[in-house]
C-alpha cells in the first residue's frame, strides 16, 4: 500500500464517524457517562494524530480535526436509554461507518484497525478502572469482521 491514499468525501466522513463513535464508546462503556477527562482525551488524541500518525491515516484525522469536538458532542447528545441501549446504538453506528473498509482494501483495514484500537484504549484509560478493560471486545468484534485482530 502506498503511503498516500486519495480518500473520497464519503470515505473521510465514514472513517471519521467510526473514530468519533469509537471514542464515545470508550468514554461511556463502564458507567454510561462521558467524564470530562474522557472527552478531553478523545479531543487530544484525535488532534495529535493529525500530525503524529502514519501518513496514510493523516488525511482522515486532519479532516476530522476540523469538526471532531462538535461531532463528539452532537453524537453523544443523541444517546438515550439504558447503558445497553446506548452501547447497541453506538455499535450500530460503528458498524455502519466501517462498512466502507472492504472497498479501501485489506492492508488499510488492518492498519486502520490497529490505530482505532489504540485510540479506544487511550480514551478508555482516561478515566478507567480494571473492570473497563473487559469492554474492548465490543469494538474488536466489529473490526474482526474485516480481518483485524
Amino acid at each position: 500500500m502506498e503511503d498516500i491514499y486519495e480518500y473520497s468525501e464519503e470515505e473521510l466522513r465514514k472513517l471519521g464517524d467510526a473514530i468519533v463513535w469509537t471514542t464515545i464508546l470508550a468514554a461511556i462503556h463502564q458507567d454510561g457517562v462521558i467524564q470530562d477527562s474522557e472527552r478531553a482525551e478523545a479531543i487530544k488524541q484525535t488532534h495529535i494524530r493529525t500530525f503524529s500518525t502514519e501518513d496514510y491515516l493523516k488525511p482522515i484525522y486532519k479532516h476530522l480535526d476540523e469538526h471532531f469536538e462538535r461531532d463528539f458532542d452532537a453524537y453523544s447528545a443523541t444517546l438515550t436509554g439504558t447503558q445497553e441501549e446506548k452501547e447497541n446504538m453506538i455499535q450500530a453506528k460503528i458498524e455502519a461507518s466501517l462498512d466502507i473498509l472492504p472497498s479501501i482494501g485489506p492492508l488499510f483495514t488492518q492498519k486502520f484497525g490497529k490505530d482505532i484500537k489504540d485510540l479506544y484504549n487511550r480514551v478508555f484509560q482516561a478515566d478507567s478502572t480494571v473492570f473497563q478493560f473487559f469492554a474492548f471486545p465490543v469494538i474488536s468484534a466489529h473490526l474482526e469482521k474485516f480481518g483485524i485482530k
